[in-house]
């Protein structure tokens, strides 16, 4: 029999140590080493006193639960919750009466965040994203280690840039984002301060459900009039930017090798399927036209799932293809952790079926996506 003291020691050092493992997870630097640390010497002490007993394991097993959720619990209130909302203006000031610009995508930082990753998971309404919250953020924090940094803030910050020149001093252009600061919402209350008129600028292929809770939001204080909100089309209709996916898959594999090409366009399960097939449909045509072979053009439905995209490389280079281009068409640049997985799985894939795998991370910034979003930019502000 186990005494009530050891018992109570046991199951103490067991969530301790689940605290302790959590916070290794969640944590980076300085810190994350301190956690290490003191997680090896509480499971150096466990393993001490344990014995091959039932009482032993299961005491264990539930102070390691008790503490995933204790700590859960801490890191869901050490977040920051957003309430999502859009204020009212009272029109008392005098605002400006050119547009401002807001350019806005999901975004992620350029380094691990931890503040970030659990706001972004805290304010989703899904509860398995809450209940994982540790191991996704830890996920995230083995992605950046993996990857380096998301370049996904530094491009925006690119094309707000260029886009402030394009349309010269009768537009102010800000960018906003879903994820990371600045937020969409917290934009839209700031410069309905200050503009009569304010002109959100999607940078995403196709809907996402965030895109449809800003949309329901505006809606619901469309009867105030003194801010006017116009929102540009997605870019899932762009000629341009499907011209800018077969160049950029040409000079990746060159011309003298398009017949021995296969080309996998991944989309995102988070943005509307349909919209995005629509896209991926002209973005083939316009490879056929160029030459590449249609059985060798796939378009995916991308889970995150190994075997989906593992399946869809083997069955080209079962085609004879010696190089097979995965292009993610469904944004300016894939988030962190699908970066990561899609780097690993190309590398693995170039290993095993004995073709070159090579990904291309998003559109990136061209000529063709700049054109695009000045032109949507501009009709915005002259359509009544």
């Amino acid at each position: 029999m186990i005494l009530i003291n050891d018992r109570f020691f046991l199951l103490f050092k067991s969530l301790l140590l689940s605290l302790l493992i959590m916070g290794l997870m969640v944590f980076d630097g300085n810190i994350e080493r301190v956690f290490i640390v003191a997680a090896t010497l509480m499971i150096i002490s466990v393993i001490r006193n344990f014995k091959l007993k039932i009482n032993y394991t299961f005491l264990i097993f539930i102070g390691l639960i008790i503490g995933y959720i204790l700590g859960n619990f801490l890191l869901y209130y050490s977040a920051d919750i957003n309430n999502n909302s859009i204020g009212r203006n009272d029109g008392d000031d005098e605002r400006l009466k050119k547009p401002a610009v807001i350019i806005f995508m999901d975004g992620e930082p350029g380094a691990f965040d931890l503040s970030s990753a659990l706001n972004n998971i805290y304010n989703d309404d899904s509860i398995i994203r809450k209940i994982n919250a540790p191991i996704e953020v830890f996920q995230s924090k083995v992605a950046y280690e993996n990857v380096g940094s998301s370049k996904n803030t530094e491009l925006c910050n690119r094309i707000r840039d260029d886009l402030k020149l394009r349309l010269g001093m009768d537009y102010d252009v800000y960018i906003a984002y879903f994820n990371t600061e600045p937020l969409v919402y917290e934009e839209i209350n700031r410069l309905g301060e200050k503009y009569e008129k304010l002109i959100l600028v999607p940078l995403m292929l196709s809907e996402s459900e965030k895109y449809k809770e800003l949309v329901k939001t505006i809606e619901d204080y469309s009867l105030n009039g003194n801010v006017e909100m116009k929102i540009t089309p997605f870019l899932w209709r762009s000629k341009k930017l499907s011209k800018e996916l077969l160049k950029k898959t040409i000079e990746k594999t060159g011309k003298d090798n398009i017949d021995d090409t296969g080309v996998i366009l991944l989309m995102s399960e988070k943005h509307n399927f349909y919209e995005q097939g629509i896209f991926c449909n002209e973005v083939i045509r316009r490879m056929e036209e160029s030459g590449f072979e249609k059985d060798n053009v796939i378009c995916l439905k991308y889970d995150g799932k190994e075997k989906l995209l593992k399946n869809s490389i083997r069955l080209l280079s079962g085609r004879g293809v010696d190089n097979v281009m995965i292009i993610s068409v469904s944004g300016l640049q894939d988030e962190i952790k699908e970066q990561s997985d899609l780097i690993n799985q190309a590398k693995k894939a170039t290993k095993k079926e004995y073709v070159n795998v090579i990904y291309i991370n998003g559109w990136g910034i061209s000529e063709n996506l700049l054109n695009e979003l000045e032109l949507k930019i501009r009709m915005a502000n002259i359509k009544d």
